[in-house]
């Protein structure tokens, strides 16, 4: 993975326009190239942004190298479209749809993601089973971590 500094006054402006300031959506370019993409807090109020390997594969970038990137915060809604049978085993629990939406939207598009690449049936089944499951060891930990 390759990675630019955004500098101080871009990372300020993009900031100043973010509903989340610790990890802003973006959208642009790379060099031509189209880019959906994520900034992370590297310190001092700036951002870094993650270029990933399709990109700098294709344009030759390595470590060191200069490029043009083009960025806007993305304001379009990133947050999966939870499956019917998904969604259906999480509200039978409550506590467990109470923690599958504190996740990241990363981790939750994920978790659909290893839901919807079942290829069987039963796959799926046992899939979203194991999902509502986690969901509810998760929700104990964090009780049990709080307790202390």
């Amino acid at each position: 993975m390759r990675c630019v500094d955004v500098p101080r006054d871009v990372s300020k402006a993009l900031g100043a326009v973010a509903e989340n300031k610790t990890h802003i959506p973006v959208v642009g370019q790379v060099e031509g190239l189209p880019l959906k993409s994520t900034l992370s807090p590297r310190g001092g109020s700036a951002y870094r942004l993650h270029i990933h390997s399709n990109i700098w594969r294709k344009l030759r970038i390595d470590a060191g190298d200069t490029v043009e990137v083009m960025l806007e915060v993305d304001t379009e809604p990133r947050d999966p479209a939870l499956p019917e049978d998904l969604g259906g085993a999480l509200a039978d629990e409550p506590r467990a749809l109470a923690i599958f939406n504190a996740l990241t939207p990363a981790l939750r598009r994920q978790i659909v993601r290893y839901v919807d690449q079942a290829k069987h049936a039963n796959t799926r089944e046992k899939r979203v089973r194991l999902i509502a499951k986690r969901m509810v060891e998760r929700h104990a930990k964090r009780r049990k971590k709080n307790k202390r």
